[in-house]
């Protein structure tokens, strides 16, 4: 029979999210994570030193997410049939393998060809890793919990894009990449560590309910949108900066996550205490100026100032988004949840820098200047965005109702 000291101490464990398993998957996202904006930051630069144009760079950006996509009903079923941990090792394998590849593409065929596997273990790796950390987190503190999680994302940001740019500035792309890479094989490290918790296997079925749960169909929506309009900041921010002057581009990464540290806690536990959706509705605001700021931006502190507020726009929104599509299932199918909130954000993340690129060439035709194509894109980009924020305020009405 448990004394009533042990019972307490029980309840304590489960009302924290910090937990041996909860601190090394974090470290494994920053690794990750480091990787993988080490690699977005320069991807663009990389195209554009092979020749290819503005709506091309989107081409080779989006790519990855094609077979992400299609990966995805074969793979969500999995996710809730197999070990999840297994299953994450495989797709960081596959990860790192493309990394590896892209340090020795040199023409832009190929390097979409890379972006094609590259989607592969990315359209596996995202939902596995939050389905799996969302097996250690209380009920009470989820949308926090996530939020932290989110963070070593953030410490990656502090370092990952500006790391790549001077890497690539100094020693080429190649070693960039293969240093991305390595970052790879020491995340794997870190998943053999975990010790997956029991949970019930339900059977591998290519079923449409087991492919995407309904429950979260709507915040992934939301996140769709949302990512619609922020992938075009991952991918022509850097670019446009060039445009304009602005060499040390690298120091905008910095900022931006600097800022995720401070915001993305706040936000979660404002989430956690007067709900998710009126959070929300504050981070689409934030993104709106983020953008709008973006479009007059002249000079490096123009694009600190947009950096500031997006850390509280895109980055604090779409873990927010996330911790809502995970909590509406059980935990038998957050593999299923898991996979349609990134599928949401994968439909977004491809169609953004298509749109984007479109939207500058055709605007750098009529307006006579790329720098005014791209400012006007940031304005235009913020529709999808509005959609978010419609969502976001039925969610807030529907609750105040009911």
């Amino acid at each position: 029979m448990p004394t009533a000291q042990a019972a307490d101490q029980e309840q304590k464990q489960k009302d924290t999210i910090w937990s041996v398993p909860f601190v090394v998957l974090m470290a494994v996202n920053f690794f990750q994570s480091m990787a993988a904006f080490m690699a977005n930051a320069t991807l663009p630069v990389f195209a554009d030193s092979l020749g290819a144009s503005a709506s091309m760079v989107g081409v080779v950006v989006s790519t990855f997410t094609l077979s992400a996509l299609l990966v995805r009903p074969f793979a969500g079923p999995a996710f809730d049939s197999f070990s999840r941990k297994k299953l994450l090792l495989g797709a960081q394998g596959i990860i790192c393998l493309s990394l590896f590849l892209y340090g020795v593409v040199d023409d832009l065929g190929a390097l979409c060809a890379v972006r094609l596997l590259h989607g592969v273990g990315i359209g596996c790796g995202g939902p596995l890793a939050m389905s799996l950390v969302s097996e250690f987190l209380p009920a009470n503190k989820f949308a926090s919990g996530i939020s932290i999680y989110a963070l070593a994302q953030s410490f990656a940001q502090v370092i990952g894009p500006a790391t790549g740019l001077y890497l690539v500035n100094f020693v080429g792309f190649s070693a960039a990449y293969f240093l991305a890479a390595a970052l790879l094989l020491v995340a794997m490290g870190g998943i053999f560590l975990i010790r997956e918790p029991y949970r019930e296997h339900l059977p591998y079925q290519l079923k449409l309910s087991r492919m995407f749960a309904r429950e979260a169909v709507s915040k992934a929506a939301a996140l769709m949108l949302l990512g619609t309009s922020f992938s075009c900041m991952a991918s022509y921010v850097v670019l446009y900066g060039y445009e304009r002057g602005v060499a040390d581009m690298g120091i905008f990464f910095i900022v931006y996550a600097l800022c995720l540290v401070v915001t993305r806690p706040v936000f979660g536990t404002m989430a956690d205490r007067v709900g998710t959706p009126k959070v929300l509705v504050l981070g689409v605001v934030c993104f709106a100026v983020s953008y709008g700021l973006l479009s007059q931006a002249h000079d490096l502190g123009g694009f600190l100032a947009a950096a500031v507020f997006g850390s509280a726009g895109f980055g604090c929104c779409a873990p927010l988004l996330q911790s809502m599509g995970l909590a509406s299932v059980s935990v038998e199918h957050r593999g299923a949840a898991s996979n349609t909130m990134f599928t949401g954000l994968d439909l977004g993340t491809m169609a953004g820098p298509l749109i984007g690129g479109a939207v500058v060439e055709s605007l750098a035709l009529s307006l006579g200047s790329q720098v005014s194509a791209y400012s006007s894109m940031w304005l235009i980009m913020l529709v999808p965005a509005m959609g978010t924020l419609a969502i976001a305020l039925f969610w807030c009405f529907r609750r105040a109702k009911g």
